[in-house]
């Protein structure tokens, strides 16, 4: 959470974290801006008159239905017929009249058309977490740093940079599709719980419960049953890893605001915290690089996690600009 000074409404007004403590719509921004309000009474005018902008802000499209335009084109085409019947002398003055009807029709269903496929995207920032829940029912999770987007009029098809977990609600009387789509691949789902991450040029998915098919970019398919762990690399053109997990908390930790590290290196926890908050990681010594950690550390703040990490395994943590230097105590 970037701390800055807020001393009018504009300022909170730019500020994307306030907007999301006004909508209740991420957990961390949440607690932050309790905790913030709590400790600045003086600013609770302005908190008031803040909330009250942004909550006017939103408003309600009134777009035109599918039973709209259906029941306009049917009027349409009964003007047309009755047309036949009309005296000459009058058809001059229903031809406007048509004409102006077909346009404000053209119009209508244009804009429906265009509205229907808008794109729409959501992003995270660094030590950011957003909860989401689709058109369809299904609820997604996403983590730091990461987008989802999909059309307004197909929800259950979403493109994902980044790590997210999903949970989907199944169409039982449809049995609609789920699609988790990737630069390496695409995930087909009826109704599961599963967790994709795209980062460090791969695509690597857990299934949590349910049952899910991979569309791999070279053409292979792979079922996966509760508990698989595979990664798959478009650029290498191959599975890099397919394990079942002994502790699968370990790959969905992160949606709870924490991450669960079992007996691994220091190294490979502190790409967690790289992927998690944007810090490059700098090891002054071997020794404290290959220091083994167990335990689960808060992410939702990058303070606490440091001190959680320095405690768990006696070492010291700086904070050197965008980097975090590590030594041994």
């Amino acid at each position: 959470m970037i701390k800055k000074k807020y001393n009018t409404i504009n300022d909170f007004l730019e500020d994307a974290s306030f907007k999301n403590w006004v909508q209740q719509s991420n957990g961390t921004d949440i607690n932050f801006w309790e905790f913030w309000i709590a400790n600045n009474p003086d600013k609770q005018e302005l908190v008031n008159k803040a909330k009250d902008l942004v909550l006017g802000i939103s408003f309600k499209k009134n777009f035109v239905s599918e039973e709209k335009v259906a029941f306009e084109w049917k009027k349409l085409e009964t003007k047309i017929q009755s047309r036949k019947a009309v005296p000459k002398r009058k058809l001059r003055f229903l031809k406007p009249m048509g004409i102006a009807a077909s346009i404000l029709l053209l119009v209508s269903v244009g804009f429906y058309f265009i509205n229907q496929n808008t794109k729409i995207t959501h992003k995270t920032n660094y030590g950011e977490i957003l909860n989401l829940k689709l058109q369809d029912g299904s609820d997604v999770t996403l983590n730091s740093n990461s987008s989802l987007s999909y059309y307004k009029n197909e929800s259950r098809k979403v493109w994902l940079s980044g790590e997210a977990f999903f949970q989907v609600d199944k169409k039982k009387t449809t049995n609609a599709k789920f699609w988790v789509i990737t630069e390496d691949l695409s995930v087909e789902v009826f109704g599961t719980s599963f967790n994709v991450n795209t980062k460090k040029k791969k695509t690597a998915v857990f299934l949590e419960e349910g049952s899910i098919w991979l569309a791999l970019k070279n053409g292979e398919n792979k079922k996966m049953i509760p508990g698989n762990y595979i990664s798959y690399s478009a650029k290498k053109n191959k599975i890099l890893e397919d394990i079942n997990l002994i502790n699968p908390t370990i790959k969905t930790s992160w949606k709870d605001g924490s991450l669960l590290f079992d007996n691994l290196s220091l190294e490979k926890a502190m790409e967690k915290i790289e992927e998690s908050y944007g810090y490059s990681i700098i090891f002054k010594d071997e020794e404290s690089k290959n220091t083994l950690i167990t335990g689960a550390v808060p992410i939702t703040n990058i303070d606490i996690c440091i001190k959680a990490i320095e405690k768990s395994v006696d070492v010291t943590i700086i904070k050197e600009d965008n980097s975090l230097v590590i030594s041994k105590k």
